[in-house]
């Protein structure tokens, strides 16, 4: 009895570790693939975010911190002229994180934003990817107001709050350390 447990436990010993191994294969040709298609991703939100821009310069970033966290910003240049910097900020929306890539001018306006992916609500929170919503932040500077009745949408207040929140708490970082 006990030479068939040990042999059961063998076999599964075995297909566990023939399963890993193709795993750790599939990761290794996979990997890279996704990292090339994340940095596609990231530059074309930043491009969104900074329609202007002819090229950002990584190496150049900026790190600021707060108690919520910390957010680089990337500067952003036309030719060889700085003309602002973008930035990824996350915001806790209704369904989860949501992610988006916010420009922000030298004066400290928000120039564009561009969710890059979002767990919200589809036809309520989700709305956060749509265009005019998106547009309607151009502008803005850090002493803006939420309007409910403008930035929001009927049914969902939360997920429109949350990006609110990340863009004033950009606004404020860069106004404040990078500015």
């Amino acid at each position: 009895m006990e030479n068939k447990f040990v042999r059961y436990g063998v076999v599964l010993l075995i297909i566990a570790a023939a399963c890993a191994g193709s795993l750790a294969v599939v990761n290794k040709f996979t990997k890279e693939v996704i990292a090339q298609n994340d940095l596609i991703v990231q530059n074309e939100a930043r491009q969104k975010a900074m329609l202007n821009a002819t090229g950002f310069k990584p190496d150049e970033t900026k790190k600021v911190s707060d108690g919520e966290g910390t957010l680089e910003f990337i500067p952003a240049y036309t030719g060889d002229q700085l003309i602002g910097y973008v930035t990824t900020v996350t915001a806790k929306g209704y369904g989860g994180d949501i992610v988006y890539m916010l420009g922000v001018s030298l004066d400290g306006k928000v120039t564009g934003l561009s969710v890059v992916s979002n767990s919200e609500t589809p036809g309520l929170g989700a709305r956060v990817t749509e265009g005019p919503w998106q547009d309607h932040w151009k502008g803005v500077d850090v002493g803006y107001q939420f309007k409910k009745s403008v930035d929001a949408f009927a049914g969902a207040t939360i997920s429109p709050t949350a990006v609110y929140n990340g863009i004033i708490r950009a606004l404020t970082l860069f106004n404040k350390e990078v500015k």
